[in-house]
């Protein structure tokens, strides 16, 4: 007797994906429980929080690719995305007709195999940040502390980090700041302008603008040579506003705007700075803005009749600026991609995503709070024949289209689980573990627990012992499943039929419970969100407290 178990999975990403955090673009490798991350939020804003769990598991099967020029997502068939909705209303100016007139975060979050044509996932956000009216440039030897008008200062430090440099003078014993721009420029005349705000003396030569002054020299030595500057943590945190007006003069140095074929407007960056292109792509993010990265490979190239060979040259970064901060489903190309190794995830006390790049491009990327944890343990009975001696048709041949339950749309389960439950070929059963037991022994011991719940229940249907079992998961505490003989399989509901069937009706099973419990606790609608961590659930959550059936070890209904 060959039994398949399986139980009701958090999606996740593969791991090259690199996350925006709080101390800089990690990979989930790198990310220590000290990072926070950046997430998308109910309201249209972006905002840190912290990390409560790296999730870190084996992954073998196909993975969901959805990719255009401007995006590429690659995660498992049952990872969540925050997904956003138009919205429109009559004009009742013109003929009453339906308009658009922005966009809203859904309250539901869809899994990826669910996203429709007229989804979209967030790309951007709102960012508020900390206003600051001065900077404060800390004194240095008889020079006073010196206070500057913030934008002048931001202004400053975008045409400094692209085309300033600051040197010490050992012999003369002299500090020399040096913006370079070549006096026939466009941009010569804007930056003496600037320059003139600051409270220090600038002087104008044939390429550019010099000064002497040890002060201001001690505060830009941090940022190096072109190679490996970068932009202040306090920089990054200052509101949308003013890291457009940086972003603005850092373009101004080293970029250029010109209109396109649509006439519309077109910005590009360009640094030799990996530290600076990350930082770049990070305020850009914050002051509204998208962007596509692309690495422009050194080639042979002359400057005033020298050749500059490529061997000695570095790698230069393309950054393209776009305004499109959500990207829609029905524009993104969809493909299975076959993948073995680790895939991750992160625990996040609310909103349920966070800033992912991939690529040279990013996107917000989705993680159960309410009901019970439900297992089934499958048996198949090929060999069967009817009163008539007639063989029955294999079940195998009845369901070729079955695959994991994630896979499948509500529907399609619901009609696979009267199918698998009515078909005589096939003994099941099924283990329930309550929310309150998986509050006292952990979420991975309750699944284990409802497997074993499952296995005792078709072993009574049968009146056999189970001689092997096969499990899906890479790893097994359960100290009574462990007695017998068994295999664990990652992604066993997609490479094992028994497994498949399992899963199914262990997903079915839950969401059947989860509508019952509606029916008792209306107002927290989990005929919707099936108890999972969506926006409405959360919102829900918050406004009317805990109820008997919510899983009380979750830090979302501690803090509710």
């Amino acid at each position: 007797m060959v039994v398949g178990l399986d139980e009701a999975g958090r999606g996740c990403e593969r791991p090259d994906a690199e996350i925006l955090t709080s101390n800089g673009w990690k990979f989930y490798t790198e990310i220590n429980l000290k990072d926070k991350v950046l997430s998308y939020t109910n309201d249209d804003y972006i905002k840190w929080q912290k990390i409560e769990k790296i999730v870190e598991k084996d992954f073998e099967g196909h993975l969901i690719e959805l990719k255009n020029r401007g995006i590429n997502i690659v995660v498992t068939p049952d990872h969540y995305f925050t997904v956003i909705r138009r919205v429109f209303r009559r004009d009742k100016k013109d003929n009453n007709r339906l308009k658009l007139v922005g966009y809203k975060p859904r309250e539901e979050r869809k899994k990826i195999t669910e996203l429709s044509d007229n989804d979209f996932i967030p790309r951007g956000g709102k960012w508020k940040g900390i206003n600051r009216k001065f900077f404060k440039l800390s004194k240095a030897n008889r020079n006073k502390k010196k206070v500057i008008d913030i934008k002048s200062w931001v202004a400053f430090l975008g045409i400094f980090l692209s085309e300033g440099s600051a040197t010490y003078d050992k012999k003369r014993g002299s500090y020399k700041i040096v913006i370079s721009q070549n006096k026939n420029s466009s941009h010569y005349k804007r930056i003496y302008f600037l320059l003139r705000k600051l409270p220090f003396r600038f002087s104008r030569f044939k390429e550019g603008f010099k000064c002497y002054n040890k002060q201001l020299y001690t505060y830009l030595k941090q940022f190096g040579n072109r190679y490996n500057k970068f932009i202040p943590k306090d920089i990054k945190g200052l509101p949308s506003q003013l890291l457009n007006i940086l972003i603005d003069w850092m373009i101004l140095g080293d970029g250029a705007c010109y209109s396109g074929k649509n006439r519309k407007k077109i910005c590009v960056y360009y640094t030799v700075s990996k530290k600076l292109k990350d930082d770049f792509e990070e305020i850009l993010l914050k002051a509204g803005w998208t962007y596509h990265t692309s690495v422009r490979a050194p080639k042979d190239r002359y400057i005033r009749g020298r050749i500059i060979k490529k061997e000695n040259q570095v790698p230069c970064f393309e950054i393209r600026l776009r305004r499109n901060n959500k990207a829609q489903i029905k524009s993104l190309r969809k493909k299975e991609i076959f993948y073995r190794g680790k895939v991750f995830c992160l625990q996040l006390p609310k909103y349920h995503n966070f800033y992912v790049r991939r690529n040279g491009t990013g996107y917000f990327t989705g993680n159960s709070l309410a009901g019970p944890v439900v297992a089934a343990a499958v048996m198949l009975n090929l060999k069967l024949k009817t009163k008539n001696g007639k063989q029955q048709p294999k079940i195998k041949n009845l369901l070729k289209e079955i695959k994991d339950s994630k896979k499948l749309s509500a529907k399609r389960r619901e009609e696979f689980y009267k199918i698998l439950t009515k078909n005589p070929q096939m003994k099941w059963g099924r283990g329930v573990v309550s929310e309150k037991v998986i509050d006292k022994i952990n979420i991975k011991n309750a699944a284990e627990l409802a497997m074993e719940k499952a296995l005792k229940q078709l072993e009574k249907k049968t009146k056999r012992k189970a001689n092997f079992l096969i499990i899906d998961g890479n790893c097994l505490r359960n100290r009574k499943l462990k007695t017998k003989n068994y295999k664990l399989i990652v992604k066993a509901d997609e490479k094992v039929f028994s497994c498949a069937a399992a899963s199914i009706i262990a997903k079915v099973s839950r969401d059947r419970m989860m509508k019952k419990y509606h029916r008792k606790y209306p107002k927290y609608r989990f005929d919707l969100h099936k108890g999972y961590p969506t926006k409405l659930h959360l919102k829900l959550l918050k406004k009317h407290g805990h109820c008997a059936i919510h899983r009380k070890s979750f830090r979302p209904v501690l803090l509710s």
